[in-house]
């Protein structure tokens, strides 16, 4: 019997069913492959950011809609260290344009990068602790992001992780917590709470939830912010 004999005794409902598997076989690797591709877009302006080593266009226009900083990358850091201001409608390099971190507005000539959804400059002298990032593009409103931690060589205090449990070492002085966390997935929510510390040890000062960390701040017992330092590879930065 020939494979054309054998096709024609193949029943249509038989056709019909191998059609709809194939099309299943090969359609949901294509449906997925779609749907992750769309998430990465979706998730890259919170996604970790790569040194813009390109340099910057001739300025460009202004962008119609207002600028929306999303966060800044890392939220720790100290005076001279790269940061990222991730977001979305910066526009490219335009023209009018101004770029603030910690009260200091930043030089043209310091700003490495500038596109539509990331601006990479660097934590300039004399920014203030726990200062914010401010970017004003044309007539359109500042957008600011959450504060940011400095530090120096004389920080006593180092921050770790711990599953989600966020842990500070040599913390003695914490008396208060404030933390932010989300992503374009998951709303912002910040939580502050009353810090009871271990003078002599490990002192817990936050749980995650599994949430991303957007930033965090601790204050000793007058309110001041305390300066902490990382492991740049234990926090992905």
């Amino acid at each position: 019997m020939s494979f054309l004999d054998s096709l024609d005794r193949i029943s249509y409902g038989k056709i019909l069913s191998l059609g709809v598997f194939l099309a299943l076989l090969f359609g949901v690797p294509t449906t997925v492959l779609l749907v992750q591709q769309q998430t990465q877009i979706a998730s890259r302006a919170y996604q970790k950011p790569e040194v813009m080593a390109e340099k910057k266009p001739p300025a460009g226009p202004i962008p119609a809609e207002p600028p929306q900083v999303g966060r800044v990358f890392p939220w720790v850091g100290k005076i001279g260290d790269i940061v990222w201001i991730q977001g979305f409608h910066f526009g490219n390099n335009p023209s009018q344009k101004s770029l603030k971190i910690g009260g200091v507005t930043i030089k043209e000539e310091d700003v490495a990068g500038w596109r539509d959804d990331q601006i990479q400059a660097i934590i300039p002298a004399g920014a203030g602790q726990g200062g914010i990032v401010e970017v004003r593009i044309g007539n359109h409103p500042v957008s600011q992001s959450l504060p940011i931690v400095l530090y120096d060589r004389n920080a006593k205090i180092k921050l770790r992780k711990q599953g989600n449990t966020l842990i500070a070492l040599n913390g003695g002085q914490i008396a208060k917590v404030k933390a932010w966390t989300g992503d374009e997935k998951t709303p912002t929510e910040m939580v502050e709470g009353d810090i009871n510390p271990n003078p002599a040890g490990e002192t817990s000062v936050f749980d995650t939830g599994g949430k991303p960390m957007l930033t965090l701040l601790l204050f000793d017992s007058n309110s001041n912010i305390l300066p902490y330092y990382v492991d740049p590879i234990e926090f992905g930065f």
